[in-house]
């Protein structure tokens, strides 16, 4: 029914913590690890998880050569034997029924081309299950989606389940689309942005629309414990290869993006733009955002009632 692939590069350490949730998925039956020639336990972990679960298949597939993200996830897609394809990072956990909700949508509306949860990032006090209690239906007011910019904003509050251009990378898609349009092997140095959208951004601009529902979540462990493998870069870094991944995807999208949504901002406009919020995001915001997440904690603490 559903095969759950998962590309991963020296993230065992993760891989120990998540990865049990991903074989208790309802509706996968098979599971593909593609290791992205990590020199880690990787393959000794899942074979040790999966015994646990040997009703679903498991395939580890090891390249020789580093691909990157893609085109990891385009081979374990060549490699997958189900009709449908959820795609799941190998440092984030999956809440149970994750699958099988999102199919249930991706088969409810056809205009769909995929589906995904929301996505929730644990604090480094939390539990996958307080850290679902404290984001609910989400964080902040505001809209789900920065048009000019191209963004989706993880954590803005909505009800229910709505419909944008482009969603987090834990996705529910059908092999067929994913074999027409397959994601772009173009992405694969630096920190990789853009290298899950660019699918979605395919599709979208075809006719399909990208569902996310409130009903199930992905919950991505704290970045205390996800400093090592992956495609990790420093600050300065990031930047580059945010601006420079996000002008070669505005290069290939931006004019059937702008005529789907009805944007009227010039392309150039719209990257100067996104080169600013870039710059924010990696020097401003995480101070603002540590500041924040101060003043709420101690709310909770100053709102408990008092034990007598």
């Amino acid at each position: 029914m559903i095969t759950l692939v998962v590309p991963t590069r020296n993230r065992a350490h993760t891989l120990r913590r998540v990865a049990p949730s991903y074989f208790e998925q309802d509706l996968v039956t098979e599971i593909i690890f593609v290791n992205d020639a990590g020199n880690d336990q990787t393959t000794e972990v899942v074979h040790g998880i999966s015994a646990l679960s040997p009703h679903i298949a498991l395939v580890v597939i090891e390249n020789a050569e580093r691909q990157g993200a893609s085109r990891s996830r385009n081979i374990g897609v060549d490699r997958a034997s189900n009709e449908y394809i959820l795609f799941v990072d190998d440092d984030e956990y999956l809440e149970a029924g994750y699958a099988r909700v999102c199919l249930a949508k991706l088969r409810a509306d056809p205009s769909l081309g995929a589906v995904s949860g929301r996505r929730v990032y644990m604090m480094d006090s939390e539990t996958p299950g307080e850290a679902l209690a404290r984001f609910g239906t989400g964080l902040r007011g505001g809209p789900t989606f920065r048009p000019i910019l191209c963004e989706y904003v993880n954590g803005a509050r909505f009800e229910g389940d709505i419909q944008q251009p482009i969603t987090n990378a834990v996705i529910l898609t059908s092999r067929d689309l994913l074999l027409k349009h397959p994601f772009d092997g173009f992405y694969a140095r630096g920190n990789g942005y853009r290298e899950e959208t660019d699918f979605q951004m395919q599709i979208f601009t075809l006719g399909y629309r990208i569902g996310v529902t409130n009903d199930v979540h992905s919950i991505h462990l704290p970045a205390s414990q996800t400093r090592q493998g992956g495609q990790r870069v420093r600050k300065w870094d990031r930047i580059y290869w945010s601006i420079y991944y996000t002008k070669y995807f505005y290069d290939k999208f931006f004019t059937a993006y702008a005529r789907q949504i009805n944007l009227r901002c010039p392309k150039n406009v719209s990257l100067a733009l996104f080169s600013c919020f870039v710059v924010y995001r990696e020097l401003l915001r995480p101070s603002l955002h540590a500041w924040a997440m101060t003043v709420l904690a101690r709310q909770r603490i100053i709102s408990r009632p008092r034990q007598i």
